[in-house]
């Protein structure tokens, strides 16, 4: 690859997925440097077993990044920093999302690669692009019946990748000094504490009066039985909006810092 930021997208790519894992809750199965038995089997050998998939040389699995995924998806064409947010995403979640993914950052419905690229390279606000690709993945993420069990470590990818993605379009796309890339790096804490603030607000707010239950100025007996299920189910909602303005809080408190930290 020729593009400037691979190497340095690969490497992160490379210490995100780490080393062999077959997860049970892992759809993919057998997974060797962020390679599935799936793609071994379709790219490497066909009849590879997950003994073959451990023992996977780092140098195959880059070779199939290479050749199947950073080529189909036009990755030396693609802007600094949003052409690694692609591929990561491309690499963690599938090639089906990326069209979707880069439409809703870009804003406008994309139906080939060939437009992604043309559509990104136009956008004037790369930043905003990079940013609003990142949270469209995690929002997908989020809405997964395994985030339980994978969450934290998706979520950390997507909230430290997404700086380094901004890092990458200030440092070689924008070609901005490094002083001016670290001004750029804090100008974007303050929106992200701002974000956070008002999602706690929301939460509190959300989440009053959900331990009225409890209270001895409730009679509950004056509610029939679908009167208490009714105010269960109000209750119930209650929290989980309070749980999501809490969990919105504590993503742009992590992102205000891995802005920070650079």
């Amino acid at each position: 690859m020729t593009a400037a930021t691979y190497s340095t997208a690969m490497a992160r790519v490379f210490a995100d997925e780490g080393g062999y894992t077959n997860d049970p809750k892992d759809p993919g199965g057998a997974t060797n440097w962020g390679i599935t038995i799936i793609d071994a089997r379709k790219y490497w050998k066909a009849d590879a077993t997950p003994a073959d998939v451990k023992a996977m040389p780092k140098a195959v699995a880059s070779e199939i990044y290479r050749k199947h995924y950073a080529t189909p998806i036009r990755y030396d064409d693609l802007p600094a920093g949003f052409d690694y947010s692609v591929l990561d995403a491309e690499i963690n979640s599938g090639f089906g999302r990326v069209l979707p993914w880069a439409g809703k950052a870009l804003g406008k419905a994309l139906t080939s690669i060939d437009a992604m690229v043309a559509t990104a390279g136009a956008c004037n606000d790369k930043i905003t692009a990079i940013q609003a690709f990142w949270a469209a993945r995690l929002s997908f993420l989020h809405a997964l019946k395994n985030w339980s069990h994978f969450g934290g470590g998706w979520g950390r990818r997507c909230i430290q990748g997404e700086a380094a993605a901004v890092r990458m379009w200030l440092e070689i796309g924008a070609a901005l000094p490094q002083t001016e890339v670290r001004k750029r790096m804090d100008a974007e804490v303050a929106p992200a504490k701002a974000k956070a603030r008002k999602a706690i607000a929301k939460a509190a707010g959300s989440g009053a009066g959900t331990a009225a239950p409890a209270s001895p100025s409730i009679d509950l007996s004056q509610f029939g039985v679908g009167g208490k299920v009714a105010l269960g189910i109000g209750i119930a909602f209650l929290v989980a909006v309070a749980v999501y303005f809490i969990h919105q809080a504590v993503v742009h408190n992590q992102r205000a810092a891995t802005y920070a930290a650079g």
